[in-house]
């Protein structure tokens, strides 16, 4: 049992919910937080099915994405508290976009799609909590995928380092991807591609590696004009 109100008020989609209705969950799902050491191994893998609202209560994990087409890898660190892809646990596709592991020890709290329907789908509170993150993951989502006029290839590698990750992604992230494919994705020279990273290099926007590059704050990235 987890035996800790206040860690579960603290948790997104429990945040506002009544110490009675949280301790009765507790109580009826006999609701444990699991807890695991740093390692390397997944979690999670990448298109696992979804079983119910995974959190992460304490500690960081590592995100990692493999395109379809294997072009390109992205990586970027998630803090808790978190929920972790809560908009995939309904709908065509209920599989987790990205793999999971442990980058530091962690501790977290799982409950079953069943449980999610039976129980906490009837509180109103976790209702407008789920219905408002998923309104602002879409809002976000939204934007990202407007018809978009690029003025220049600055403005189409700005757009491609936000499709890459979550809308709630901050932080530092990398990307491993060749020269001649991040060229093939933004429609542009691999002359072209190369100057701009080596001008973003050059302004601490990112850092530069063989093969990879990072971002320090995919959240603050920054602006195509200059």
């Amino acid at each position: 049992m987890v035996n800790d109100y206040s860690l579960l008020a603290r948790l997104p989609l429990l945040g506002g919910i009544s110490s009675t209705d949280l301790l009765g969950w507790e109580e009826t799902l006999r609701l444990s937080i699991d807890e695991f050491a740093a390692s390397r191994v997944p979690l999670i893998r990448q298109g696992d099915r979804l079983q119910g609202l995974l959190w992460l209560a304490e500690g960081e994990l590592n995100r990692e994405h493999q395109s379809p087409d294997g072009r390109y890898a992205t990586r970027s660190v998630v803090k808790a508290p978190a929920v972790i892809e809560p908009d995939r646990i309904f709908g065509l596709t209920p599989s987790y976009r990205f793999s999971y592991s442990t980058r530091t020890d962690v501790r977290m709290l799982c409950i079953r799609k069943s449980d999610v329907v039976r129980h906490l789908l009837k509180n109103e509170v976790f209702r407008l909590n789920l219905l408002s993150l998923l309104s602002a993951l879409s809002q976000k989502q939204d934007v990202r995928l407007r018809p978009q006029q690029f003025g220049d290839a600055e403005d189409k590698f700005v757009h491609f380092l936000q499709s890459l990750f979550p809308a709630d992604a901050s932080g530092e992230v990398e990307i491993s991807i060749k020269m001649t494919d991040l060229a093939r994705y933004l429609g542009e020279t691999r002359l072209t591609v190369s100057r701009l990273l080596n001008e973003w290099s050059a302004r601490g926007d990112i850092r530069l590696g063989r093969g990879h590059f990072v971002v320090p704050d995919i959240g603050n990235l920054p602006s195509a004009q200059h």
